[in-house]
C-alpha cells in the first residue's frame, strides 16, 4: 500500500515546487500596472465639434506621481477636419503626445476627451507575417475600389508590379524582404483603408526618400484625407505650411503653437529652425540632382532600390546544364514555407543518434547492467524471505540474525543498483540535452540569411522550448522507464516459469491482444504528439508579433480579433493533446 505513495512522493514535491513558481510570476505579472480605462472620455461625434481635445493634461510612462512627468500641461483642441503638424528636437515629447491620446501613458491628472474612430501609424513600421493584402486589409472586407484607390494614395503600384504575385505576395516575419519605404507605405496604406475620422501619424515620412514623401503628402495626407483630422509628426519643414495648427514641442510642453506664418513672425527660434532645415533639404537636393543623370518619377526612385532586396527572393531557378526553367508548382509570391512534418514510425537510427550522443553509448550497458542486477536481487530477497522463513510450524533454516542479514544485504544491494542507475540516467539524459541543444543553436546561428527569412522566430523558438523541454525532463526518463519495465517483465516471466507455469495459457493471449492494441495506439498516439508539435509554433509567433504591435493593435480596436485568433491556434494546439489524454483514452475505451 506504501510503494505507489512513496514512488511518487518526489515527483510531487518537484510538481509543487515548481507550480508555486509558476503561480508567483503569474502573479508578478498580473500585478503590473495597468492604463486606467477612464484616461480617455471617447464622446459622440454629435455632441462635439472637436475630435482631440486635450484639457491639462499631464502624462508619464511611469505610474509613480513623484517623478518629472513626460508631458506636461498640454491644452489642445483638434476640430473635425485640421491637419495638426507637431515638431520638435529629438525626446522633446512628439511621440508621447501622440501616445497620450492613443491611451499608452498614465494620465496623471487632466481630461483626454475623443470624438471618432482612430487609425494609427507608428514611426517603426509593424508588419504582420502574411500577404501585403491581408496587412493593408487588417479585418476589414476587401472592397475593389477602395483598395485601388488606397494603394494608388500610398505609392504602391509600382511596388506590386515588381512582385511575381502583386499584393498576394507573401511578407516574411517582420517585412524582412520589403525595404523600410516598403514597409512604411504598406502600413500607411492600412491607416488609409481603415477610413477612420481621426489619423495619428508618427514621422510618416522618415523612412522615404524627399520626392516619395513629397507624393506621399500631396495625394495621401492632402489627398484621399483631405476630409479627415490629421495629427502628423515630422522633422521636415516642407511639410508644415499646409498645417492647420502647428504644435513646437520642447521638454514635454507644448511652447508654441499656430500657423506656419505666425509661428515666423511670433519667435526667430521657429525661424532659425526652419532655415536649418531648409538649408539641409536643399544640399541633398542639390547632390541628389547632381548625381543623376535621367530624372526618375519619385516611386521609381524608392523601387528601383527596391527591387534589389526582391532579387533576393527569386520564384525561378535556372539549372545551367539543363536549361531548363524549375518553376514553384505552389502559390506564388509564398515566402514562409509551411512547417514539415515525419511520417510514418521513427526510425532505429533516430534512437541510435540519442543513445550514442553521450561517450558513443558506452554508459547505456551499464545502466541497463544495473537495472537487471536490480532486479535479480529482488528476486533473490523475495525467494530468500520465502525460504528462510516457511509458514506453518516449520523452524527456520537458519537463525533470525542471519536471515535479516541477507535480506538487509540484499535490500542494500538493491538501492544501490537503483541509485547508480537513476544518477547515470540523470547524467546520460542531460548532458545529451546539453549536446543536442548546443547543435541545434550552432546550426541555426550558422544558418543562411534565406533560412531566417522563411522560417519564422516562432518555429524555432518552439524547438528551442518545448521540443528541447521534452529532452530535458522527459525523454531520459521515459526511455528508462520503457527498458526498466520490459527487465522488470521479463523477471516476471522467468520467476512465473518456474512458480506456476500455467498462468501462460493466459498470459500469451493477453499479450497478443496486448501487443495489437499497441499496434492500433502507437501510429495515432505518434501523429498526434507530431500535430500538437507543430501546432505550437504559430501560437509562440503569433503571440510575440501581437506584444510587438500592441499599440497598433489597440489604436485599431482590434483586441478581439487577435484574441480570437490566438484563442484559435490554442484550440488547434490543444486539441490533439486533449485526445491523447489517458482519462479521456479510458472514458472512449469503457
Amino acid at each position: 500500500m506504501l510503494l505507489d505513495p512513496i514512488f511518487n512522493l518526489p515527483d510531487l514535491l518537484n510538481a509543487i515546487a515548481q507550480g508555486k513558481v509558476s503561480v508567483d510570476r503569474i502573479f508578478s505579472y498580473l500585478q503590473e500596472d495597468e492604463i486606467k480605462s477612464g484616461a480617455v472620455e471617447f464622446v459622440p461625434s454629435n455632441e462635439t465639434e472637436h475630435h482631440v481635445e486635450i484639457d491639462g493634461g499631464v502624462f508619464s510612462w511611469e505610474m509613480e506621481q513623484g517623478g518629472n512627468p513626460t508631458l506636461d500641461h498640454i491644452q489642445l483642441k483638434v476640430k473635425k477636419g485640421m491637419k495638426v503638424a507637431i515638431c520638435g528636437t529629438v525626446g522633446s515629447g512628439k511621440s508621447s503626445l501622440l501616445a497620450c491620446i492613443l491611451r499608452e501613458m498614465h494620465k496623471l491628472s487632466g481630461t483626454v476627451k475623443v470624438s471618432g474612430d482612430k487609425a494609427y501609424v507608428p514611426q517603426s513600421p509593424w508588419i504582420l507575417t502574411g500577404d501585403i493584402r491581408e496587412n493593408i486589409l487588417f479585418g476589414k472586407p476587401y472592397e475593389s475600389d477602395k483598395y485601388n484607390r488606397t494603394i494608388e494614395a500610398c505609392a504602391l503600384e509600382k511596388d506590386f508590379e515588381l512582385f511575381a504575385a502583386g499584393d498576394l505576395t507573401e511578407i516574411g516575419e517582420r517585412g524582412i524582404n520589403m525595404s523600410g519605404g516598403q514597409k512604411q507605405r504598406i502600413q500607411i496604406a492600412r491607416a488609409v483603408y481603415q477610413d477612420a475620422e481621426i489619423y495619428l501619424l508618427d514621422d510618416p515620412f522618415s523612412a522615404v526618400d524627399v520626392h516619395t514623401g513629397s507624393q506621399l503628402f500631396k495625394d495621401c495626407l492632402m489627398g484621399i484625407l483631405k476630409d479627415k483630422t490629421i495629427l502628423y509628426v515630422t522633422h521636415q519643414v516642407e511639410f508644415l505650411p499646409a498645417a492647420d495648427l502647428i504644435l513646437v514641442m520642447q521638454h514635454g510642453l507644448i511652447t508654441q503653437a499656430g500657423t506656419f506664418g505666425e509661428l515666423l513672425k511670433q519667435n526667430i527660434g521657429f525661424e532659425v529652425l526652419v532655415g536649418a532645415h531648409s538649408d539641409a533639404l536643399e544640399s541633398v537636393m542639390t547632390m541628389e540632382s547632381s548625381s543623376r543623370t535621367t530624372e526618375f518619377a519619385a516611386v521609381e526612385n524608392e523601387i528601383d532600390a527596391d527591387a534589389n532586396i526582391i532579387q533576393e527572393f527569386p520564384h525561378t531557378k535556372q539549372d545551367s546544364g539543363h536549361n531548363l526553367n524549375i518553376e514553384i508548382t505552389e502559390r506564388e509570391g509564398r515566402l514562409v514555407q509551411d512547417e514539415e512534418r515525419e511520417k510514418g514510425s521513427i526510425g532505429r537510427e533516430v534512437y541510435m543518434a540519442y543513445l550514442t550522443t553521450v561517450n558513443g553509448g558506452a554508459l547505456v550497458p551499464i545502466i541497463l547492467l544495473a537495472q537487471s542486477s536490480f532486479q535479480v536481487l529482488q528476486v533473490l530477497s523475495n525467494y530468500w524471505m520465502a525460504w528462510a522463513c516457511p509458514t506453518g510450524d516449520e523452524e527456520l533454516v537458519d537463525g533470525m540474525d542471519f536471515i535479516l542479514l541477507v535480506y538487509t544485504l540484499l535490500a542494500v544491494g538493491s538501492a544501490f543498483c537503483v541509485l547508480l542507475r537513476a544518477s547515470l540516467v540523470a547524467i546520460v539524459g542531460l548532458r545529451t540535452a546539453e549536446k543536442f541543444f548546443s547543435n541545434m543553436l550552432n546550426s541555426v546561428l550558422n544558418a543562411p540569411m534565406a533560412f531566417s527569412d522563411s522560417i519564422p522566430t516562432g518555429r524555432i523558438l518552439n524547438r528551442v522550448s518545448i521540443d528541447q523541454s521534452v529532452l530535458d525532463l522527459e525523454m531520459a526518463n521515459k526511455l528508462g522507464s520503457c527498458a526498466f519495465s520490459l527487465i522488470l517483465l521479463l523477471g516476471t516471466i522467468a520467476v512465473m516459469s518456474q512458480v506456476a507455469w500455467e498462468i501462460f495459457v493466459i498470459f500469451i493471449p493477453v499479450t497478443a491482444i496486448c501487443i495489437w492494441y499497441q499496434r492500433y495506439y502507437i501510429p495515432t498516439a505518434r501523429e498526434l504528439a507530431r500535430l500538437a508539435g507543430i501546432e505550437g509554433a504559430p501560437i509562440l509567433h503569433h503571440f510575440a508579433e501581437s506584444l510587438t504591435g500592441a499599440a497598433t493593435i489597440r489604436a485599431f480596436d482590434q483586441q478581439e480579433r487577435f484574441t480570437g485568433a490566438n484563442l484559435c491556434l490554442i484550440d488547434n494546439h490543444s486539441r490533439p493533446g486533449f485526445i491523447m489524454y489517458p482519462p479521456w483514452n479510458g472514458f472512449l475505451s469503457d
